[in-house]
């Protein structure tokens, strides 16, 4: 768009922008031009988007599964209590809408994957990672690198945040900041160690203006470093970044897949536990898969719901029973124990176990590491792939 092609709305909507020294027609033409993906509608993604909204990016892609919950208001302020229970692209969407309707707002009800990341980057000019797993931020950075596009990254946990911007043909990339991708479960989040909301202002806000920067030219976007904000001190600290020597491109996610799979805890030898549980053969297991996706999920399976009161309030898969994770450990006889025709092939010792019960969480995380836990005791739990986002990621699923 040049400079002339702006309406005189939109000279009177982003005057106060436009004036600005160094910005001018010409970056506002840029920003209206501009297409950015933004990855999350919760704790970061309320203020990146309310920003990106209001100050005029032209279209605006969101994805995000998830709904609205109580427990996330105090903190994703683009979301109101009318709202829970229903989709939060759709109610971002809304209120973004109504903060800018000349705008362009596209949702997209779905997970990021693997099979999925290199088509929805496609033709966007930026990515701002709003996301709250490793998973999903080392898939962002991958599919950025394979396809030339900078990334806008951010984290916040307690009372700290760190961001920065992602671009391989210009440097660093996270996998430059953090080479090893943190083990599941080894770093906890928001819903473990807690955030304030206006932290994720803090951060959410700084993502939104280092998008603003890339995109017009002004200023020095973080590049290369990495910006460190402690709110209880109010102290930013920017610490350098530098490309690792030697390390391979990203040229391909199927050479990473394994870690953009950070809901798997198959790491415990459960084999060896079913065989010597029923004398199997060699090479059986009796206690099924350990992580199955939702097509996989078998008929006749016993659905449970291992997540808090507060997150079952907003929706739940049809036919599941709740047993909240916390509870379930202390307790596993609190698990029904499924019907089987191969309950006489079983050990005494193991009849009693529970068969056919497929475990899911949030987002997997939770539920793998229980079913780890309960099938190193010779019970036959599997874990749902991607949980109950994965599950809203599906065409119409239907919530209880």
């Amino acid at each position: 768009m040049s400079t002339s092609r702006l309406s005189p709305a939109d000279r009177t909507r982003y005057a106060r922008q436009i004036r600005l020294s160094g910005f001018g027609e010409r970056a506002q033409a840029a920003l209206l031009d501009s297409h950015v993906l933004v990855i999350g509608a919760g704790g970061l993604g309320a203020p990146i988007l309310s920003y990106l909204a209001a100050v005029g990016i032209g279209t605006i892609t969101v994805v995000d599964p998830d709904i609205v919950e109580l427990s996330n208001l105090h903190r994703q302020v683009i979301h109101t209590e009318a709202a829970i229970g229903t989709r939060k692209i759709d109610s971002a969407q809304q209120r973004m809408n109504g903060i800018n309707s000349s705008i362009e707002v596209r949702t997209i009800p779905q997970l990021l994957t693997p099979d999925n990341a290199l088509e929805l980057f496609e033709g966007v000019d930026i990515v701002v990672d709003g996301s709250d797993n490793f998973a999903t931020r080392y898939l962002a950075n991958d599919a950025c690198e394979i396809l030339g596009i900078p990334l806008v990254w951010g984290t916040i946990l307690g009372f700290d945040g760190q961001l920065a911007v992602f671009d391989a043909e210009r440097g660093a990339t996270l996998r430059d900041l953090y080479p090893e991708v943190p083990a599941p479960g080894s770093v906890p989040d928001c819903s473990v160690a807690g955030v304030l909301g206006p932290l994720c202002g803090s951060i959410g806000s700084a993502m939104a203006m280092e998008a603003i920067k890339v995109l017009t030219g002004i200023g020095t976007p973080l590049y290369n470093s990495v910006a460190i904000h402690s709110s209880l001190d109010t102290g930013w600290e920017t610490v350098p970044v530098r490309p690792i020597p030697g390390r391979p491109p990203v040229t391909d996610l199927e050479q990473h897949r394994g870690d953009y799979a950070q809901h798997t805890f198959d790491s415990l030898s459960t084999d060896d536990t079913a065989e010597s549980a029923k004398g199997s053969t060699a090479g059986e297991n009796l206690l099924g898969p350990a992580t199955v996706t939702w097509a996989e999920v078998e008929a006749g399976s016993i659905l449970v719901d291992i997540r808090d009161d507060d997150e079952v309030a907003s929706g739940m898969v049809p036919g599941a029973i709740h047993i909240p994770m916390d509870e379930l450990l202390a307790d596993p006889s609190l698990l029904p124990t499924a019907n089987t025709a191969d309950a006489s092939a079983i050990s005494d010792a193991a009849s009693a176990r529970p068969l056919g019960i497929a475990l899911y969480c949030r987002s997997g995380v939770r539920s793998a590491k229980t079913a780890a836990q309960l099938r190193s005791h010779g019970m036959a739990v599997t874990s749902v792939h991607g949980g109950y986002l994965a599950f809203l990621s599906q065409p119409d699923p239907q919530q209880s």
